[in-house]
C-alpha cells in the first residue's frame, strides 16, 4: 500500500453533488414537491460550500498536526494553496462518506424556500 502524499485526496465533489441532488430530489418528491433540478443543484452546492468553509480549517490543523508543524503554525501563516486545497478535499470526502444527519434535510428546507 502506497503512502498518501500531500495532495493525495481525490476530488469527490462531483460525486457528492450528484449524490446530494439525488437524495434531496427524492425527499422533496416524498413531501409532494415537484423539485426543479437546477434549484436543487444550486442549493446543494451552496450547502457543500458552507460546510467546507466551516470545516476546512479544522482539517488543515489535522494535517499540520500530523506533519508535526502545528506547534509554530497559526492560521494566518497557512497560506499554502495546495495544503488548503487538500484540506478542503478531505472535508468533501468526509461529507461524501459520512454526511451529518441533518445535512440532506437542511438542503431540502432551503430548496423548498427558494422554490
Amino acid at each position: 500500500m502506497k503512502k498518501k502524499q500531500k495532495g493525495g485526496t481525490p476530488d469527490l465533489r462531483d460525486k457528492l453533488v450528484s449524490e446530494v441532488v439525488k437524495k434531496v430530489m427524492a425527499l422533496l418528491k416524498a413531501k409532494g414537491y415537484e423539485p426543479d433540478k437546477t434549484v436543487v443543484e444550486r442549493t446543494a452546492n451552496d450547502a457543500i460550500d458552507d460546510f467546507v468553509a466551516q470545516w476546512y480549517e479544522v482539517s488543515l490543523e489535522a494535517i499540520e498536526l500530523r506533519d508535526g508543524e502545528a506547534d509554530f503554525v497559526t492560521d494566518d501563516e497557512i497560506d499554502d494553496p495546495e495544503l488548503i486545497q487538500e484540506a478542503k478535499l478531505r472535508v468533501i470526502k468526509e461529507l461524501y462518506e459520512e454526511p451529518p444527519e441533518d445535512f440532506y434535510e437542511t438542503i431540502v428546507q432551503s430548496a423548498m424556500v427558494s422554490h
